[in-house]
């Protein structure tokens, strides 16, 4: 896996996304300044985390997919507090 500087392109991209799931390319290049927005989704890809892209109307709308902690045998989870 790539690791990724806590400050560039890719990160930056990353904490946008968790806040604004379903933003355009257009969206991205505007709010963030990067122009490349496919080349910074695949640096994401490469370090592991999981980016979703699905074409809406028309316009390719990115979204982070959060990973969930696998089950631990035994242990039952509560979905107490979760929309």
């Amino acid at each position: 896996m790539t690791r990724l500087k806590p400050d560039g392109q890719p990160m930056r991209l990353l904490r946008y996304l968790r806040e604004h799931p379903g933003a355009s390319s257009l969206e991205l290049t505007r709010e963030l300044y990067i122009v490349n927005v496919t080349g910074r989704v695949s640096d994401l890809r490469a370090a592991g985390y999981t980016v979703d892209c699905r074409r809406l109307d028309g316009t390719d709308r990115y979204y982070v997919v959060e990973a969930r902690p696998a089950p631990i045998e035994g242990v039952q989870m509560s979905l107490e507090g979760v929309a």
